[in-house]
């Protein structure tokens, strides 16, 4: 299998599980938490039938990279994307980013610049800053982040992931019409790939304040987020960064969870090539 090694931890590599498919302009697929790059199928099929080189791969201890015991920060999760687009000497790449993923995004920008990179594209958008301060007072509060640490903490990690997806994919809305059994059992086991401390440090991160990050960036932006979104409200994410980015294209995809990239693959897509080709 393919890795790239972005470290090493005493004698151990820190290697990156990437997949690299089809010519044409790059597209790097960055993935949420707590899943991995497998979570992109529906757009890897359409991005390389539209002429995309698709590039994807696993963050640092998700999926089938390196179980590291530490780097679970953005400066250090923005430096692995960077060896990826420097080993694989990608330029006017895109960037696309989910959930989480989207924080590498903002803090590679306002770090490394736009050297590499044609455009970028927000789904279920992390940034700009979730917290809940005085002036953010969209955000969230620390007991929410809090809360789900403890949750992510418990040894039973199945039980824990099946709790998590029903905020991801909104079930209770989605069965029947947009999701199938199928799709909730793989969201368990993918998720049940991430290493025990992974899944538990990530979510710290998600309280960064990227406000700098985004004012640095000088290339067109593409933000899709959903309104029914239970695990990052759109009113603390994605219509506060179309404030802070009001030359992006903007898109709200009604009735749409955190999960939109399954539920609502067709309409994601959709948006994506619009905005890829223009």
């Amino acid at each position: 299998m393919p890795h790239i090694t972005t470290g090493h931890e005493t004698s151990a590599a820190v290697d990156l599980y990437y997949e690299d498919h089809g010519s044409g302009q790059p597209a790097v697929l960055i993935h949420g938490y707590p899943l991995d790059s497998r979570s992109w199928d529906r757009q890897v099929a359409a991005l390389m039938a539209a002429g995309h080189r698709v590039i994807t791969y696993d963050r640092r201890g998700f999926g089938r990279s390196s179980p590291a015991a530490n780097g679970y920060d953005y400066d250090t999760f923005a430096a692995d994307l960077h060896s990826v687009l420097v080993e694989l000497g990608l330029d006017e790449a895109v960037l696309v980013g989910h959930a989480a993923g989207t924080g590498e995004i903002a803090r590679y920008l306002g770090t490394y610049g736009s050297a590499r990179v044609a455009k970028v594209a927000f789904l279920a958008a992390l940034p700009p800053f979730l917290l809940r301060t005085g002036d953010t007072p969209q955000g969230l509060e620390l007991s929410y982040f809090d809360a789900l640490i403890a949750k992510a903490r418990r040894p039973e990690g199945h039980a824990y992931f099946a709790e998590l997806r029903e905020a991801f994919l909104n079930p209770d809305e989605n069965l029947g019409a947009r999701l199938g059994t199928q799709t909730l059992d793989a969201f368990v086991d993918l998720a049940a790939t991430a290493s025990t401390r992974a899944r538990v440090s990530v979510i710290p991160t998600w309280i960064t304040d990227f406000r700098a990050d985004i004012a640095a960036i000088d290339v067109p932006v593409l933000i899709v987020h959903g309104d029914r979104d239970r695990l990052l409200p759109i009113d603390a994410t994605a219509r506060s960064l179309r404030r802070l980015l009001p030359q992006a294209t903007y898109i709200e995809i009604a009735d749409a969870p955190h999960g939109l990239l399954w539920t609502h693959s067709e309409e994601v897509n959709r948006a994506l090539l619009r905005f890829l080709a223009h």
